[in-house]
């Protein structure tokens, strides 16, 4: 026998950044060139928030629920899916997000409930899931169907009594309560106490709660997994209406569950069966007066997938592709700019347009929730170091290091690297991806931006592991000289003897003082903007000094207040 629905659930999400610490630094120096920043020792100089994260949903030992294989997405104010996570045995998900500094407008989004919360990133979240059962409870950004439905629900209806013309057996067993009282498809009604009455309205009886009481109504029902599921009924004042899914009649754990309050618009219920599901509680709660009539719970035929992946085409990106189910971004919003500084082990002139980069990709997952394919588009913004350097991608492990091979192949403008686990060469000199000579750089804009797009093909059998990408360039006549963003090490094809010579530290691509050789913008709807040769960052961009000294703290709207006569305008995303 099912054990006892409870209001609390407790949803705590543990951030484990890959991103330093953008902590407040007390009266960081403004500096008047690059060259004199003085930074904290771990700024990572990413004007992005790239996090890995580990998200947690803790059950109430009273309602506890087993959410495994159900789905965790992160969408933004529109309802578009960013990301989406698988969660586990242990009721956990994990997320690779680059987003803009400062995001807002985003949020987690749980399938299994329908309910949202804005996305915070920071190391340690919690956030707590409302009451299931709240009597009066408000009807914003709680338990939403997954899908809308208009008009007459179809199929056959499985509920006893359903207009309430026989008597109604109640159990007095209070707020807690047992909710699988009776056997399924017993057709019997129950309900928590005997504050209710069976009395005419419009000509038939109705099921009414007192004035200024509340109770629980339900019925058990077996269902089948995949299937649509509908729920509704006629109803007077306040009534809500749930689902509560469960694996068998003798589980102690809801997998899921779904509510609305009825309205005259939207007094149905339509949903899918998730996954294991072979049980449906289906409850009202009604508060003052209100009553129902007429109540209507069906199964009819199951979820429509076109491509029989197990996916839903509702809930799948590519309906028709049974070897592709769902799609992600990099970064997670907007277009990743990395400019590089070339003279690395020796400092620079911190105009940062030796090359820039505007990278954005689209990444598949298929039904099991591993990956497929990830498709590249990489603008060549700018060419201004006076040493040809070639580009190249890595991709490592979620602390930055080396992982497994997970590349099968690649395709298009890009090709694999036989020396480097998971490297992949997108080209070793600029001559050979640019249309025409151009830079970018000193009098102006000289040509639009050459695009170059490659595809890789992952590994069967990947477990859908979370993974980074690593941009770094190379200097075209001496492979082993290369520059990582700062935080990422040189690949097994770096030159090792280069580490501590120069002004680098132990291979970390970083000075003495902290300053780096290549750094990271993610916007989302503009361009970033980069230096003229030889016009230093902080001239170009004079905020830029106190977002540094701060470690990204302060002025992080830095890049939108340039000197306009100092850099170069390439036009939107």
């Amino acid at each position: 026998m099912m054990k006892k629905l409870a209001p609390i659930l407790i949803l705590a999400l543990a951030f484990q950044a890959c991103s330093e610490d953008k902590s407040n630094q007390q009266n960081p120096i403004v500096a008047q060139s690059f060259d004199e920043l003085t930074v904290p020792k771990n700024f990572n100089w990413s004007s992005s928030d790239q996090v890995q994260m580990e998200v947690e949903l803790k059950e109430s030992s009273l309602f506890p629920m087993d959410l495994q294989g159900t789905k965790l997405e992160i969408r933004n104010d529109l309802g578009k899916r960013l990301a989406l996570a698988t969660i586990d045995h242990y009721n956990r998900a994990h997320f690779s997000v680059l987003l803009p500094d400062n995001s807002n407008g985003y949020h987690f989004h749980l399938n299994a409930t329908g309910e949202s919360w804005p996305l915070q990133l920071k190391e340690s979240v919690v956030l707590q899931l409302s009451d299931p059962l709240d009597q009066i409870a408000s009807t914003s950004n709680k338990y939403l169907a997954k899908q809308s439905f208009t008009g007459t629900p179809p199929g056959t209806n499985m509920l006893g009594n359903a207009d309430f013309e026989q008597s109604v057996a109640y159990k007095n067993v209070g707020y807690s309560f047992d909710p699988t009282s009776g056997t399924a498809d017993d057709q019997k009604w129950y309900v928590t106490d005997n504050e209710f009455s069976q009395t005419q309205q419009n000509g038939s009886k109705v099921f009414k709660v007192d004035r200024h009481r509340w109770t629980h109504l339900w019925q058990i029902h077996t269902v089948q997994a995949g299937d649509s599921i509908h729920f509704s009924a006629d109803y007077h004042g306040y009534a809500r209406a749930y689902l509560f899914f469960y694996s068998n009649a003798n589980s102690s754990y809801a997998l899921s569950s779904t509510s609305k309050v009825l309205s005259s618009n939207d007094k149905v219920i339509s949903t899918v069966v998730p996954n294991n599901s072979t049980v449906v509680v289906a409850l009202f709660n009604l508060y003052d007066n209100a009553w129902i009539d007429n109540a209507f719970l069906s199964n009819p035929a199951a979820i429509t997938d076109t491509d029989n992946d197990g996916v839903a085409d509702g809930d799948d990106d590519f309906p028709n592709d049974p070897t592709r189910a769902y799609l992600s971004y990099y970064p997670t919003v907007g277009r990743q700019t990395i400019a590089y500084e070339d003279m690395w082990p020796l400092k620079g002139d911190y105009d940062f347009n030796d090359m820039v980069i505007n990278v954005k990709s689209s990444l598949v997952k298929n039904g099991a929730d591993e990956w497929v394919s990830a498709e590249y588009e990489i603008a060549l913004d700018a060419f201004g170091g006076g040493i040809e350097s070639g580009l190249a991608l890595r991709l490592t492990n979620t602390s930055k290091n080396s992982m497994s091979s997970m590349i099968s192949s690649v395709s298009g403008n890009a090709s694999l690297d036989p020396n480097v686990t998971n490297g992949i060469i997108l080209f070793s000199d600029p001559d050979q991806v640019r249309s025409q000579y151009y830079n970018n750089t000193e009098a102006g804009r000289m040509a639009d931006p050459d695009t170059i797009r490659f595809t890789i093909n992952f590994v069967a059998n990947n477990n859908g592991a979370s993974f980074l990408h690593d941009f770094y360039i190379f200097h075209k006549n001496q492979r082993g000289r290369e520059i990582h963003l700062s935080g990422f090490s040189g690949t097994t094809e770096a030159d090792a003897n280069l580490f501590n010579t120069g002004d680098d530290v132990n291979g970390t691509y970083k000075t003495t003082t902290g300053l780096p050789w290549a750094m990271d913008i993610v916007l989302d709807g503009e361009n970033f903007r980069h230096p003229m040769e030889k016009v230093d960052m902080i001239t170009a961009y004079p905020r830029f000094s106190l977002w540094a000294g701060s470690a990204g703290a302060q002025n992080t709207d830095w890049f939108q207040s340039p000197n306009l006569s100092d850099i170069i305008d390439l036009g939107g995303l």
